[in-house]
């Protein structure tokens, strides 16, 4: 990760047992989410911190522009992530799935109020203790613990997320990301 970008706010979890019924899964975190910047993806589907922010700025820009494909922030990135124009392919690919024994919670920072745009500053400021004390309840509705870890490739971003790309270092699999996101609205 380079020096110049900040962490995103999002929380690597290890979930007590795999997945068994991502529906009922994904019912109690909705449930539970205090509002939908609150999302729900796969292992696999955070490459990088820059990957993240780069998501956050085009869902900000296809929010402002009212160009969503998806009714929700929320499945909005994570289609953005997936690299499709399809939502509901997009959470096939960046979603959790049957069997993942990991997930990332991510937070989506509001945009200024005015303009629907990313503050002028490179990131947002965000009240770090409000959300811990909300990633670590959502946790406990996941029944998981908190993974230590920044976003990075897992074994199998590359064929979840379906990345163009055969190189499996870490820069190539980001560059790949990158670029795949970039394509989700072309």
């Amino acid at each position: 990760m380079s020096a110049n970008v900040t962490t995103f706010p999002c929380w690597g979890v290890e979930l007590s047992s795999p997945v068994e019924d991502v529906l009922e899964l994904a019912a109690k975190f909705v449930e539970a989410r205090p509002d939908e910047c609150w999302v729900l993806l796969g292992e696999h589907a955070a490459v990088s911190d820059r990957q993240l922010w780069t998501a956050w700025i085009v869902l900000g820009s296809n929010h402002r522009n009212g160009t969503m494909r998806s009714n929700g922030l929320d499945g909005e990135f994570i289609r953005l992530l997936a690299g499709t124009h399809q939502v509901k392919v997009g959470f096939q690919r960046a979603g959790i799935a049957q069997g993942d024994n990991a997930c990332w919670l991510v937070h989506l920072p509001k945009w200024a109020e005015e303009t629907g745009e990313a503050p002028p500053q490179a990131y947002p400021d965000l009240d770090q203790v409000e959300l811990a004390d909300t990633a670590n309840r959502l946790m406990n509705v996941l029944k998981g613990n908190l993974r230590t870890h920044r976003p990075h490739p897992s074994e199998n971003t590359i064929e979840r997320l379906c990345l163009d790309t055969t190189a499996d270092d870490w820069v190539s699999i980001e560059r790949a990301s990158l670029a795949h996101l970039a394509l989700a609205d072309l």
